[in-house]
């Protein structure tokens, strides 16, 4: 038996969101919202949002988070 699936991909704005609330409250992290620092966040969401889009068997919190450690490991 097959049973359809709707799958959608993430925005950059909703993986953007995510990031945020990902690092800051899971994560505990202050974020010091600057300029290069949201070109930093915005240049991974776009990131995440092609590889989400590429590739239909990824969950995307896990891209996301996977994303996100690497950020706080070079930039927090």
């Amino acid at each position: 038996m097959r049973i359809n699936t709707i799958t959608r991909s993430m925005s950059k704005e909703e993986v953007l969101s995510f990031f945020l609330t990902h690092i800051v409250i899971a994560e505990e992290k202050t974020i010091n919202l600057n300029p290069q620092m949201l070109f930093e966040l915005m240049s991974l969401a776009s990131e995440a949002e092609s590889i989400l889009t590429d590739k239909d068997d990824l969950i995307p919190h896990e891209v996301i988070e996977s994303l996100a450690k690497s950020f706080i490991e070079g930039y927090l």
